[in-house]
């Protein structure tokens, strides 16, 4: 599997990671709330960009999540006691039965004076920490998915290269024995595709070199190289066409060198089908030619 299918599988994984978060929380709100935790739940994951963990959060506000805190049964705040366990829930003035707030002193409707301990149990909220995460949640992952598609596309746009590629015959290598006895040795399986690289540094720059042969080419063969680059490398692809409109020669030999800030790998391929490569790392350029920078 490639770095580039690893790198989109991440990314889906990531996306799809975040409307997962945001289910799993509204459910478990929703159900504390006494509302229906599976209905709002496809509601928020199935609405696409967010809208619908919006309309929930618009939604939630009218129903409590306040508990008794003797039984834990819901209750909302205009409860003066538990419907469930009997639990006084709220104080009240003890002249005229007003219901007070925990943080009143006087009596808003005869002005009696509160006493500190009424004895009241009141209701109790459930801590909602999970909230913020995902807020933080859903700003932070895509501004950090952007940052990491900007840095590839600026990773792309600064790598240069230069790249000279020939066709060679085995002719072209009498003089090279380390070269010939390569290609006989791949003559051995012609159904395979081969080649040799050799690496180099010259100037802070990098240059990559390949010979690429395939015992099978016929005549009709042509071959086209591009240079790819991006975040996770660079690489050469080499395209290999057949058909009986074109023209090249038997066997040939194809040399390819790169020139450019980071070494590339070597993909080849059949028209647009990707096809397995036996790739010897030399000591020795293979190529007839050398790129030199100025």
């Amino acid at each position: 599997m490639s770095i580039s299918i690893i790198a989109i599988l991440i990314y889906m994984i990531i996306i799809a990671g975040i409307p997962a978060m945001i289910g799993f929380y509204v459910y478990r709100d929703a159900v504390q709330r006494g509302m229906n935790g599976g209905l709002w739940t496809l509601i928020v994951v199935l609405t696409p960009g967010f809208i619908g963990f919006i309309i929930y959060l618009l939604v939630r506000g009218s129903y409590s999540d306040l508990k008794c805190p003797n039984c834990l049964t819901q209750v909302n705040d205009q409860y003066g006691v538990c419907p469930k366990c009997g639990t006084r829930l709220k104080a009240s003035c003890p002249n005229c039965n007003f219901p007070a707030e925990p943080d009143w002193k006087v009596c808003p409707r005869c002005a009696s004076p509160l006493p500190e301990n009424d004895g009241a149990a009141y209701p109790i909220r459930t801590k909602d920490n999970a909230l913020g995460k995902i807020l933080l949640a859903v700003v932070v992952i895509p501004l950090i998915l952007l940052m990491l598609l900007v840095i590839f596309n600026l990773a792309i746009f600064r790598s240069t290269s230069a790249m000279n590629i020939a066709y060679l015959s085995i002719e072209d290598y009498k003089g090279r024995p380390e070269v010939t006895e390569w290609i006989k040795a791949c003559n051995e399986d012609p159904s395979k595709t081969y080649a040799l690289r050799y690496q180099s540094e010259y100037n802070e720059k990098k240059a990559t070199h390949y010979l690429i042969y395939r015992p099978s080419a016929g005549k009709n063969t042509s071959v086209g190289a591009d240079y790819k680059s991006g975040l996770f490398g660079a690489n050469i692809e080499a395209r290999f066409y057949e058909g009986a409109d074109l023209e090249g020669e038997e066997n040939h030999l194809t040399c390819i060198s790169n020139y450019s800030d980071k070494f590339a790998g070597l993909k080849v391929f059949l028209k647009d089908k990707k096809i397995d490569c036996e790739i010897t790392e030399v000591d020795y350029n293979p190529a007839l030619f050398e790129i030199i920078s100025e």
